[in-house]
């Protein structure tokens, strides 16, 4: 596809060097050439778009349609061919939404379009589709006809929607079977379930309407058959929530057979009460099996609910007549008589003779139209064989006319891309001018940056210097901390040592010659003496009454240095002073010092002033 700029260069230059053709001529295939490059994308996205909205709808219609709606203003603008695809997804998505149509005017116009621009299976969706639309609209044969035409359009091509076929027998074996032409509607059920086996779909409906439809004909071995099977391949893939309508049809069917069993299944898996979500067919249906339960109370209110309603005929119609069976078994002539009026009211409403008449007639035009389209036919390979030589022509000089504009458009292909190559210099001249201008301004950002790099290198050193003088400085004041530590410890010594003079005091005030003896001895003037050691005991012994005790209390048996130790201890002297009076190691003079520094415990102090 060619752009717009290159289109407008090949018009210009095509027109200047083409002078000798001629004006309006030229202008024509220009235009229809500028026409069809400028809408054909276009075009494209938007039936992609809606094919695309096609999916969505199989499974969420109502999305699909908002989705749909927003493509209106674009469609519209579009041409015919667009318009028609989006005016038939329009119908096959509210047909998909169940939402009943107003009129047939909009597939009327689809109808006469694609019958004559569309292709095989075009022509047979919207055929299919009038039928759905007339078959909503409650006109019998006009939907008869369409369907049969769809039906002819599905088999008669090379290509056909082989689910819209099996759609197209379901609808024709309905068409027929409200017509009450069963042997048509038999045929059309049982082209769907053949259909269905070669597809491998769902097979379920199929045997219904089959199995309806022998019901009709009063065949019931056959409609037993088919309506058991359908109901196995329920059960089969355990699938009962999704075939709601399927069980429903099939508990009437079973239920008019007298299959009490069968009946009783289906019923046990029914998940709607029509009662609280009104509906008319389920309504008869569960009737019909009261009915056949003999429970007549129960099938006269599903019967009378529907009559009540008073919006479906059709259901009516049967809702009267199982009520006048009902009654007319049980003997109650009144309302027997009764409903057998409203029963014939409703048969002359429907006219099934008139419905009968109409759906023949439809058949025999069908058949009519068979006949003229085989005529039809043959006159038009006559006309296909004279149009063949002039299309042939019209080839020919199209092919010229594009060879000439081909070898048009190399040329001017080559004289752009010489002014290409010209520009793409010029170009790279300039980049190069640029780029050397880049290169002197990065030279000088480089010296200025070497210059802050050198500032930066000497506030670096600075700082290093002004990091080690302040390093020197917490140097110094870790000295002086560990000063002040040492001599705060002091300190404490000395505060510990005035206490003990505090209790060397006490003892000095009770035995002078003992504490004489003993301060003698801590400078190493004196030896202490047995007789000073028991008068140092004797002393303590008089300050700490139960001293004595706790000693023999806690060592039990203890060695003479051991006892010195601890009265020492209890004294208050120091470790250097205990050495100096016993004369013993300091290593085990600090290990007896701490392991019996249970001396002077608070339990001792305790002790100590209750003595006092």
């Amino acid at each position: 596809m060619l752009s717009h700029p290159i289109i407008f260069d090949y018009l210009y230059t095509h027109i200047k060097d083409n002078r000798t053709m001629s004006n309006n001529s030229f202008l024509c295939i220009i235009a229809s050439l500028l026409f069809v490059l400028t809408s054909c994308s276009h075009h494209d996205s938007l039936l992609n778009e809606m094919e695309r909205i096609r999916e969505i709808g199989d499974e969420n219609p109502e999305r699909a349609i908002a989705m749909l709606d927003s493509l209106e203003m674009d469609t519209r603008e579009s041409n015919e061919y667009v318009r028609a695809k989006y005016d038939l997804l329009m119908i096959r998505l509210n047909h998909k939404a169940h939402h009943v149509p107003s009129s047939d005017i909009v597939i009327k116009k689809l109808v006469e379009y694609f019958e004559k621009e569309g292709s095989q299976v075009e022509k047979q969706e919207a055929t299919y589709y009038a039928g759905i639309v007339y078959r909503d609209l409650q006109d019998t044969p006009r939907s008869l006809d369409f369907f049969l035409k769809s039906l002819e359009y599905a088999n008669g091509g090379d290509r056909c929607d082989s689910i819209m076929l099996r759609s197209t027998y379901s609808n024709l074996n309905y068409v027929y079977y409200g017509v009450q032409n069963f042997e048509d509607a038999a045929r059309m059920a049982e082209r769907e379930l053949s259909l269905c086996k070669q597809l491998k779909a769902d097979c379920v409906v199929a045997y219904v309407h089959l199995g309806a439809t022998y019901l009709a004909l009063d065949k019931p071995g056959q409609a037993s058959s088919c309506l058991d099977s359908a109901y196995s391949k329920i059960k089969e893939s355990n699938s009962f929530s999704q075939n709601q309508a399927s069980l429903i049809y099939l508990l009437s069917h079973f239920s008019k057979l007298g299959a009490t069993q069968e009946a009783e299944e289906c019923f046990s898996h029914i998940e709607i009460n029509p009662l609280e979500d009104f509906t008319a067919h389920v309504c008869v249906a569960f009737a019909q099996y009261y009915e056949s339960l003999g429970k007549p109370d129960s099938a006269a209110i599903y019967c009378k609910r529907v009559l009540d309603d008073g919006t479906d005929l059709g259901n009516m119609y049967d809702a009267a007549k199982i009520l006048c069976r009902m009654y007319n078994r049980s003997g109650d002539t009144n309302k027997a008589s009764y409903y057998a009026e409203v029963y014939i009211e409703l048969s002359d409403s429907l006219d099934f003779g008139k419905r009968q008449e109409l759906a023949a007639t439809v058949n025999n035009e069908y058949q009519y139209h068979l006949d003229q389209k085989k005529e039809q036919t043959l006159r038009d390979e006559k006309e296909k064989y004279r149009n063949t030589l002039l299309i042939v022509l019209l080839t020919a000089a199209f092919l010229a006319v594009i060879a000439y504009t081909l070898h048009v458009r190399r040329r001017n292909k080559h004289l752009r891309e010489i002014v290409e190559l010209s520009s793409a210099l010029q170009r790279v001249s300039d980049n190069d001018k640029q780029l050397r201008a880049d290169i002197e301004q990065k030279e000088q950002e480089l010296i200025r940056s070497k210059k802050s790099l050198e500032k930066s290198s000497n506030e670096l050193a600075n700082v290093k210097g002004e990091l080690l003088r302040v390093n020197a400085e917490l140097s110094d004041y870790s000295v002086a901390l560990k000063e002040k530590e040492q001599q705060l410890a002091e300190k404490m010594e000395q505060n510990k040592a005035f206490i003990k003079l505090l209790h060397q005091s006490e003892l000095e005030g009770t035995a002078e010659d003992v504490v004489q003896a003993i301060r003698q001895s801590c400078i190493g003037k004196k030896n202490m003496r047995t007789a000073d050691w028991k008068q140092l005991y004797q002393a303590v012994d008089e300050l700490y009454p139960l001293f004595k005790d706790r000693l023999l209390k806690k060592l039990g048996n203890f060695t003479e240095q051991q006892m010195q130790v601890c009265y020492l201890m209890r004294v208050g002297l120091s470790k250097p002073q205990i050495q100096n009076m016993t004369n013993l190691s300091r290593v085990t003079i600090w290990r007896w010092v701490k392991k019996y520094d249970w001396v002077l415990t608070p339990d001792d102090a305790a002790e100590d002033s209750q003595a006092d």
